[in-house]
């Protein structure tokens, strides 16, 4: 099998999506886990469509005989890279074409502090193939999904992030996980739907969305309580979903006495610089 590795284009956006959905679709089901991270085509297709067009992403696909079966994608917005998507076509999967494709992804970030991914536990193709190229797993968590059952709590103001939030927030993220997510947070702004958690008018706690594609930030754990059942009061959406590593195991029974169920085991995953977070936080689908 010849395989070619280059740059995706715009017009590989539709074969990349179909790509991405089947290859997540297929995993999930056969593991017998929903498919929560590309539950349609269609949403497929807007998120590969962000990453092509975004110039803050690095993006690679596989051809072979001129035909594109594979691509990934590298977040490139902060100084610690996170790796993800990867797809691969069925009919090439086992064949060698995803480790070639996160060859291309480590070769572009070679210089970065370190790069960073997020594995669902239960696939152990993926696990394997990341710990054979050097990645370790620093980070289990599971994909929480539900409704909380409790109203807002007193004492605490949350609304939604403004630009002048943004150098707070990023302090905050600065402080409690040793890196820097300015660009991560200015995104949020323009496509999601980000909030902060004041106390005595600091922010305490923010989220970049209250769904796995933003990560989340507070400095304790009671924190990260008022700003979830704050931002949830907010949305429109009937279910929340976010990442909730198991290390807070007491924010955990807090959230199963709320009425949230954990749907699916996962972990991050990295290579190079990996310094745990204080506090509290929930990583995104990429980290």
């Amino acid at each position: 099998m010849n395989l070619v590795i280059r740059r995706a284009q715009p017009s590989d956006i539709d074969v990349c999506a179909a790509i991405t959905y089947e290859a997540f679709k297929g995993i999930s089901d056969r593991h017998q886990f929903p498919n929560t991270d590309f539950p349609t085509l269609e949403f497929s297709t807007e998120i590969i469509d962000f990453l092509i067009e975004s110039p803050l992403f690095f993006d690679t696909v596989a051809e072979s005989s001129g035909a594109v079966v594979g691509c990934g994608f590298m977040d490139e917005r902060n100084p610690v890279r996170g790796i993800g998507p990867v797809g691969v076509d069925r009919t090439f999967q086992g064949r060698g074409t995803g480790r070639e494709i996160m060859k291309a992804l480590l070769e572009r970030g070679q210089d970065a502090v370190g790069i960073r991914l997020v594995q669902e536990s239960f696939n152990m193709a993926s696990l394997s193939l990341y710990a054979s190229l050097g990645f370790e797993v620093k980070e289990p968590f599971v994909l929480m999904q539900g409704k909380f059952r409790s109203q807002p709590q007193y004492g605490f103001e949350v609304r939604q992030m403004t630009r002048e939030d943004v150098g707070e927030c990023a302090a905050l993220c600065e402080k409690l996980c040793g890196c820097d997510r300015t660009s991560e947070i200015e995104h949020a702004l323009n496509d999601f739907s980000p909030f902060v958690a004041c106390k005595q008018g600091q922010i305490v706690a923010y989220t970049c969305a209250v769904s796995a594609l933003g990560h989340s930030i507070a400095q304790t754990e009671a924190d990260m309580q008022a700003l979830l059942l704050g931002a949830a009061a907010y949305s429109s959406e009937e279910l929340v979903s976010f990442h909730l590593p198991l290390r807070y195991a007491s924010l955990f029974r807090w959230c199963l006495q709320e009425g949230l169920r954990a749907i699916k085991p996962m972990a991050v995953m990295a290579v190079g610089e990996y310094r745990p977070p204080e506090g509290c936080w929930f990583p995104s689908f990429v980290y």
